[in-house]
């Protein structure tokens, strides 16, 4: 646009280019100014994640009636709002003979003072500590051997008002 303004104006004077060329790029931008927009929308899905730690396979000392069992732990969350994350403890809570002989050692699982039995959360860093104990009768009456339970943390994405 300018050159051809500019070749209209071979001999006028510099005063007179300079508003004509001025006027040309009002011109120029003028027509860029009646482009037409658009929207558009740009959404992102997060989908939920976490990772929770569990206790590992621990050992009991023999006669010991209290021992840390170690910590459920939230490391990561992100959840929906209205959603948490479950843990359920399941077991029979009995340490049972491994030779084959007869004989149980019942056992608790517990959160402070309480049965664990299941807990929720909703925020990493969460945790619920926990413990084992043994009464002493059940160490006295126990046959001598070797002793195993199977704990199973049974993790699940859940309402939070259920």
């Amino acid at each position: 646009h300018i050159h051809i303004i500019d070749a209209e104006l071979m001999g006028k004077g510099e005063k007179e280019k300079k508003r004509a060329v001025a006027g040309g790029l009002l011109l120029v931008l003028g027509i860029a100014q009646s482009v037409s927009a658009g929207t558009t929308t740009v959404t992102y899905h997060v989908d939920p994640s976490y990772m929770v730690l569990v206790p590992a396979n621990t050992t009991i000392p023999f006669n010991e009636e209290s021992v840390n069992y170690g910590k459920i732990r939230v490391e990561e969350a992100q959840i929906e709002e209205g959603k948490c994350i479950q843990v359920e403890l399941i077991s029979d809570k009995k340490l049972k003979n491994q030779s084959g002989k007869e004989g149980e050692i019942p056992y608790e699982i517990l959160a402070d003072t309480t049965a664990f039995t299941k807990a929720r959360y909703t925020t990493a860093g969460e945790e619920t500590v926990l413990g084992i104990t043994i009464d002493r009768e059940s160490w006295k009456k126990a046959p001598s051997g070797s002793y195993a339970d199977t704990v199973i943390f049974q993790i699940s994405y859940v309402d939070a008002t259920d």
